[in-house]
């Protein structure tokens, strides 16, 4: 299947440095997609889909996943 995992999407969208920022804020819960906390950095995000990604409080972005 393909897909992207959370921490390379947020990487690729220049919210987080490193994937591994990315894997310390969702392990804080600091990471929130569509609305509810994302919990599994491991978890593919599956293509041909429009998400919603928050980080922290105050970023926000709506993401098309090709």
């Amino acid at each position: 299947e393909s897909g992207i995992s959370v921490p390379k999407l947020l990487k690729q969208i220049n919210f987080v440095s490193s994937t591994s920022e990315a894997i310390r804020l969702i392990d804080g819960g600091g990471i929130k997609v569509n609305g509810e906390k994302f919990e599994d950095p491991k978890k593919l995000i599956l293509g041909d889909t429009v998400i919603t990604v928050q980080v922290g409080k105050r970023k926000f972005a709506r993401v098309s996943i090709l």
